[in-house]
């Protein structure tokens, strides 16, 4: 995560460095002188010298985007043995339906008594109680009845009438309700993979000692998981540990959601017409991206997906990486789509080759690369070795994530007034999307903005790993590759703008902009993250790039 913050990670050991080239150096001078709706899946087709930088996000804080993203999945199932249930639901029990039915008669019809002013459970009057809450879900589950309403449905199909009104808290209390109904219901059904599935959502989400739905929740959770392990025998839910700082902040802190869903919308754009499809993912870290993606394309009607591959470049920790292979295939069993995930490890990123990728005649290849070249800048050889193979796939198209900061300057002072804004703009975010006494915040303010601000202003020479380049140093750096910059698609934009309008009450402060043909996310007009897209001309010409 510390990376995706623009901050150094206290893992990283830098080996070795070099001068500033004169292209940054020029660079430089000329700046200084100068609800979620629907995902729209396409049914047609229609440099950095040395200084760009940071550094490696180690894995262990996982994925803000801040780089990025909506609720955080999980983390990994033991391996899934699937038994099946001693005990089959009785053919004459009632159904979940009948049974949410029935309550929903006894109790309100809330989308009935949203319209009516005079409603004892009007959301704009007063605070939902937990049970009301539960029959909001209820509501929403007959609505809903095959879809999950976590990350994945929520990004896909529009609230029901009864959560037009609600407040975030009582929104996010309603999804984690429909998790446990869903969950509940294909433990019912004898759907043990399905349930496991939902219930590793859940309990990201539940607490117990969050809200009341957030603690019932978990107990809840744990009550179906012990169903699932003494009707079957199979072993229970073993979850590795989750960062709570990164699962808070990502539903409070809008640039994550942000990109992630831009990003999303506009792979799926490129590839409206493929059929195999193989995305490389460059920095994985908790892989809460792909499944938005996955439940996508196995909806997809024209050009149904013959096979969707995902490709992780490890070169920090084989065990993290295997645990998200199993997660998402995981996710992927029950849905009609073929999946499969791979991992290339590599000790020394300049021991990688194209052929370790493993990529096959008639593949629509993705590179997607969030928050991870900058983190290469203090060894130019290891980022110029990665984009000469980036350069050899020829990939359809390249998806890079950086922060837009420029606070790589070999001058202290220089760095010092750069650090200054850039930092008091995240505090500004924190200030307004965090109370000050929110132990999340408190943990990003110590052990992750004051690191890196010791990092950028105290260090010199080889210690110093924080750095971060504006989107133009990089425009520069890719054309000397001969990539072609290509405008990120409109559908993105208004993805975009849509859940940051929905799910964030500080939206008013982040603005989405185009530089160029490239997106920049801003806080109260500050640049924080940038987003482009790249193609490559037809024959890559190599330069010689750190005479």
């Amino acid at each position: 995560m510390s990376d995706d913050f623009g901050l150094s990670s206290p893992n990283l050991i830098q080996t070795e460095y070099r001068p500033l080239e004169v292209l940054e150096k020029e660079i430089y001078t000329q700046a200084e002188q100068a609800s979620i709706s629907k995902i729209n899946v396409p049914e047609e087709r229609n440099l950095v010298s040395i200084d760009l930088g940071h550094d490696i996000n180690k894995g262990k804080e996982a994925d803000m985007g801040f780089g990025g993203a909506h609720h955080e999945l999980p983390c990994s199932l033991s391996p899934e043995i699937d038994f099946p249930l001693k005990n089959k639901p009785d053919s004459n029990s009632a159904s979940l339906f009948e049974l949410l039915g029935r309550y929903e008669k006894r109790g309100k019809n809330l989308a009935d008594e949203h319209c009516n002013p005079s409603s004892e459970i009007t959301t704009s009057s007063r605070k939902l109680s937990t049970e009301e809450i539960i029959r909001v879900a209820a509501e929403r589950y007959i609505e809903f009845p095959g879809k999950d309403l976590d990350c994945v449905t929520t990004f896909i199909h529009p609230y029901g009438s009864a959560l037009s009104s609600l407040s975030l808290e009582e929104t996010r209390g309603a999804d984690l309700a429909h998790l446990l109904l869903a969950a509940a219901d294909k433990i019912w059904d004898g759907k043990i993979d399905s349930a496991r599935r939902l219930l590793m959502r859940c309990e990201c989400k539940a607490s117990k000692s969050g809200n009341p739905v957030e603690r019932l929740a978990s107990y809840f959770s744990e009550a179906l998981q012990e169903r699932i392990f003494r009707e079957t025998g199979s072993r229970r839910i073993k979850m590795v540990s989750v960062d709570k700082t990164v699962l808070a902040t990502h539903d409070d802190i809008p640039f994550s959601k942000v990109m992630q869903f831009a990003t999303t919308q506009t792979i799926l754009d490129h590839v409206a017409m493929e059929t195999n499809i193989h995305i490389i993912d460059l920095h994985i870290r908790s892989g809460i991206h792909w499944p938005p993606m996955i439940q996508a394309l196995s909806e997809r009607k024209a050009h149904p997906i013959q096979h969707l591959k995902i490709t992780a470049l490890d070169t920090e920790d084989k065990q993290k990486v295997e645990d998200i292979c199993k997660r998402l295939e995981s996710f992927a069993n029950p849905l009609n789509i073929a999946f499969s995930f791979n991992v290339v490890t590599v000790d020394d990123i300049r021991d990688l080759k194209k052929e370790l990728f493993g990529i096959q005649a008639g593949e629509a290849v993705v590179i997607y690369a969030p928050t991870i070249l900058r983190t290469m800048i203090p060894w130019p050889d290891k980022l110029e070795t990665l984009m000469r193979v980036i350069g050899d796939i020829r990939p359809l198209l390249m998806i890079v994530q950086e922060v837009d900061a420029n606070d790589n300057s070999p001058s202290f002072i220089n760095r010092f007034v750069e650090a200054l804004f850039f930092y008091s703009t995240w505090f500004d975010c924190l200030e307004d999307c965090l109370d000050r006494s929110n132990q999340y915040r408190m943990t990003l303010e110590n052990n992750y903005f004051g690191r890196g601000i010791i990092n950028c202003i105290s260090t010199e020479g080889e210690e110093r790993i924080t750095r971060s380049v504006k989107i133009d140093v990089w425009r520069s750096y890719f054309a000397r590759f001969q990539m072609v910059e290509v405008e990120v698609p409109k559908s993105s934009l208004r993805q975009a703008e849509m859940v940051l309008k929905k799910e964030f009450p500080c939206a008013r402060f982040c603005t989405l902009n185009n530089d160029g043909k490239c997106l920049i996310i801003r806080w109260k007009g500050t640049p924080m993250f940038s987003l482009s897209t790249w193609k490559f001309q037809e024959a890559p010409l190599y330069v010689e790039l750190f005479d």
